[in-house]
């Protein structure tokens, strides 16, 4: 088993007891030793809330019809098998790259899943001043979008700054510094205040979005960034202006090419979050146009209102053009829209002679269907991954049907920028280089999942879940304590998060949300429709045994009768 080093609060566990279990919790196998490539430039292309399922009616009990007879799950890419979706670019770079047919993420919201991808570490590691405060060493955590990189601790971007590589930032952040997103902390701070319905035509209201957008860049470049532009603090919506509630990805693009454009002969990191197809849905149409998608005002980015030409990508209408010939639905135009941003990113790399050697990921934060987001169930933990990278990737054109996670993006980026993984501390996953390299080894036996009040374990066939709550909810729970959820719904056990708004939909698309203990059976069940522990008590004790292992890495951190 290879053993990453990890430090840990020690006046629990001893550090040798803490190690192996560490090292059972990854289920972490020797790699074969390859040549060294060399370090690559690297870009990390992420959507949001997208998953790699492609959506059918016989999948789902519920009814997603926009009343017009349209679905409204959101779509993964071709290279996934979605015949609905027209993405020949990204496409081509699948078939040119590699597949991860079981790509997953151990957190399903965006903050958590962010700062896994953005560390290395499980988000319940988090030492921010907001999760330490919502979650004091002692007690239970209830992961959520509370997660956030810590000031004075190491992160990626940092440590490949140390390794001499130069970085960046553009696009939707949501993992820094969250009480900056609320509205009433804003003058206090310096940013400025203007109305939800202010109008960014005004040149006094866009400069005040300016100053806002300005205040997040330069605050990104305190967590390890060199640069930092095109940037939301957060989801659209905490922009708290009606008019910029849209989405536009030309405005990002341009971002990210002038940081190629800039890079030099430095190698580079990119980390380039888009804010697609995450609410408002880019698909929701109004009087015939699609109005916070590709019918939306150009000119209306994060930073106000801005007079660039954006002549980065097509133009929009001939985006829309270019889906109806292809005799695609409309509807996921937005895809082709994000399927030209990365285009324009590869062109870029072309111009400047970097494209060889320039390892591209495009994957998302987490899934979204089913409204698995903010749950341990397939449609919200797996996600779309693919790379392409000419100079390193050994056979181009290959998928790799083993299970990889997002806490193995950190591990894999410092060890191909030529860290020694072995000085990194605090490190949960695995490198992918040698899986590049042609390596077609298992590289976990076996991952681990936490979201709210559940955690979870999976091997390649089966799925546990168990739900347990901290004594005072129990005890409530107990007492026949009811819950009054989103839309009026009441339960006898809370959500899993805080956010009633997903907590309603994932109780109202997964009819065993409540249940303390799941298991499904993947190969014959891949949708998790039937929960069979109580016909596998043997597996399901299997199963504990390997949750546990995991729980007991997190010192001070108890669930349950697992970490008793």
């Amino acid at each position: 088993m290879v053993k990453q080093k990890k430090t840990f609060n020690l006046t629990t566990l001893s550090s040798a007891i803490l190690i192996m279990l560490l090292a059972s919790c990854t289920g972490k196998p020797k790699q074969s030793e390859n040549k060294e490539p060399q370090r690559p430039n690297i870009i990390y292309i992420m959507t949001d809330d997208q998953s790699a399922i492609v959506p059918s009616e016989a999948d789902s009990e519920f009814d997603f019809s926009d009343g017009n007879g349209r679905g409204v799950q959101s779509h993964p890419f071709g290279f996934n098998g979605d015949s609905d979706v027209h993405t020949p670019i990204i496409d081509g770079l699948a078939k040119n790259g590699m597949v991860f047919s079981e790509a997953y993420v151990s957190t399903s919201v965006c903050s958590p899943s962010r700062y896994t991808t953005l560390t290395g570490r499980y988000a319940g590691r988090c030492k921010g001043n907001w999760f330490m405060e919502l979650h004091p060493l002692g007690k239970m955590t209830r992961v959520g979008n509370n997660t956030e990189l810590e000031k004075n601790r190491d992160n990626l971007p940092r440590l490949l700054q140390k390794a001499g590589y130069k970085t960046g930032f553009v696009g939707k952040s949501h993992v820094i510094e969250h009480h900056l997103l609320r509205k009433q902390n804003w003058e206090a701070n310096g940013l400025a205040n203007y109305s939800e319905d202010a109008d960014p035509n005004n040149a006094e209201i866009s400069a005040a979005m300016a100053k806002n957008h300005q205040f997040w860049t330069n605050r990104l470049k305190e967590y390890g960034f060199d640069y930092a532009n095109g940037v939301y603090a957060a989801n659209l919506r905490e922009l708290y202006n009606d008019s910029l509630d849209v989405h536009n990805l030309e405005w990002k693009n341009k971002a990210a090419l002038t940081f190629i454009e800039e890079a030099g002969n430095e190698p580079f990191f990119l980390y380039y979050s888009e804010t697609v197809p995450h609410g408002p849905a880019p698909w929701i149409e109004k009087d015939g146009k699609y109005i916070y998608g590709l019918d939306a005002n150009v000119q209306f980015t994060g930073e106000g209102k801005v007079d660039y030409a954006f002549k980065n990508m097509p133009q929009r209408k001939k985006i829309l053009d270019e889906v109806a010939a292809a005799g695609k639905n409309l509807d996921h135009a937005w895809l082709t829209w994000f399927d030209h941003a990365v285009g324009s990113v590869v062109e870029k790399l072309k111009e400047k002679g970097k494209l060889e050697n320039t390892l591209i990921i495009i994957t998302s934060d987490h899934g979204n269907y089913n409204y698995g987001k903010s749950t341990i169930y397939q449609s919200g933990v797996k996600v779309p991954l693919m790379m392409y990278w000419p100079d390193g990737i050994e056979k181009p054109g290959t998928k790799y049907d083993e299970m990889v996670q997002n806490i193995d993006f950190t591990p894999t980026f410092l060890d191909l920028a030529g860290v020694d993984l072995d000085t990194i501390k605090e490190l949960d996953g695995v490198s992918l280089k040698n899986t590049l390299r042609g390596a077609t080894e298992p590289l976990h036996d076996y991952l681990f999942f936490e979201i709210g009040f559940a955690r979870g374990i999976k091997t390649k066939d089966w799925k546990y879940i168990a739900v347990r709550y901290d004594e005072k909810t129990e005890r409530q729970i107990a007492n026949g304590h009811v819950w009054t959820g989103w839309n009026g719904h009441t339960h006898t056990q809370p959500y899993y998060i805080r956010n009633s708004h997903l907590g309603y939909h994932s109780v109202l698309l997964n009819k065993n949300y409540f249940d303390r203990d799941q298991l499904y059976d993947l190969k014959n069940d891949p949708f998790e429709k039937n929960n069979v522990a109580a016909e596998n008590p043997e597996k399901v004790e299997e199963m504990k045994r390997l949750l546990k292992q995991c729980l007991n890495s997190f010192p001070q951190r108890p669930y349950g009768e697992f970490t008793n």
